[in-house]
């Protein structure tokens, strides 16, 4: 295995894509947030730059200090992994895990200001929470959440000071919601047990409860091609999960098969609210995302 497969697969970065659809989907939260006679542009580019950079340093640097973190048990549980195998140093990965948070705080900052600054800072350290207490199932699922919930924030902080409360708050608590329960039902992965119905449910609110308050504070307008790509984009979203849901159904559970489908439909729901706000280049865009995670999977495990 190569040098470079060894650090991608440190940084799982066949997730990647869905960071992508993360922030675009923050970012017009920020736009939807904007008054109706907002002249634009909604967004500078090189803010969203920046917010996207940031938010992979982010990614990349939680995922490698993961292993980090759990380089001892990994030893004993997953010897072929690249740290506890000694393909990559632990002490080389600490840094690089280091630099990859800095940059993700940065990038933030200056995509948003005093306001990003605040989100970024309450990321790193969920970031870091997480990486202390994920041995606990509970605070495990929670931090893992709020740390996609808050890439909603920080994207949204890049393009306005004082993005809409509700809109905000219900979108980055149904992205937390489908994360945990994707969390939750990872926790089987190495037993193949599964991890019963609240999962499940968790990742039902996720979609529902935002999805109600975009309908109702945010309605579609009238035009064929907007409802057309939410239709197509909710029925896909909807099949996708269902699939991967019922892996979990089978004897043994198909646990890592139902954790990386689910992942990979994370780029699916970011779709569906992005056409529910009307922005259909951004939502077939995000489609491909999708679409994208599940290839890179085919050679980099997610997980």
């Amino acid at each position: 295995m190569s040098m470079l497969q060894d650090w991608s697969r440190l940084m799982r970065i066949s997730n990647l894509p869905t960071c992508v659809t993360n922030v675009m989907t923050g970012c017009v939260i920020g736009i939807a947030s904007l008054p109706k006679d907002d002249p634009g542009p909604y967004i500078d580019p090189a803010r969203f730059a920046l917010v996207l950079v940031g938010v992979v340093g982010f990614y990349l640097g939680g995922m490698i200090l993961n292993d980090v973190v759990d380089a001892t048990r990994d030893l004993r549980d997953s010897p072929h992994r690249p740290i506890p195998s000694g393909r990559i140093g632990r002490g080389t990965a600490a840094i690089v895990a280091g630099i990859l948070l800095a940059i993700g705080w940065v990038g933030c900052t200056l995509a948003g200001g005093v306001p990003g600054g605040i989100a970024a800072t309450a990321l790193l350290a969920c970031i870091l929470l997480y990486e202390l207490l994920h041995g606990a199932t509970w605070p495990a699922i929670v931090l893992m959440g709020m740390c996609r919930g808050l890439v909603y924030v920080v994207a949204a902080f890049s393009v306005m000071d004082t993005p809409q409360l509700l809109l905000i708050i219900s979108l980055a608590v149904g992205l937390g919601l489908y994360t945990g329960g994707v969390t939750a039902i990872a926790r089987g992965e190495d037993t193949n047990i599964r991890s019963g119905q609240l999962p499940i449910v968790m990742i039902g609110l996720g979609v529902l409860v935002p999805g109600y308050i975009l309908a109702v504070d945010h309605p579609l307008e009238s035009h064929v091609v907007p409802w057309v790509v939410f239709i197509v984009t909710g029925i896909l979203f909807g099949l996708w999960t269902a699939r991967n849901l019922l892996k979990l159904d089978t004897r043994p559970p198909q646990v890592m098969g139902s954790v990386l489908g689910l992942l990979a439909g994370m780029a699916l729901l970011d779709a569906m609210f992005l056409a529910m706000l009307g922005w259909v280049s951004l939502a077939l865009l995000a489609i491909a995302c999708f679409a994208l995670v599940g290839l890179l999977h085919q050679s980099i495990s997610g997980t």
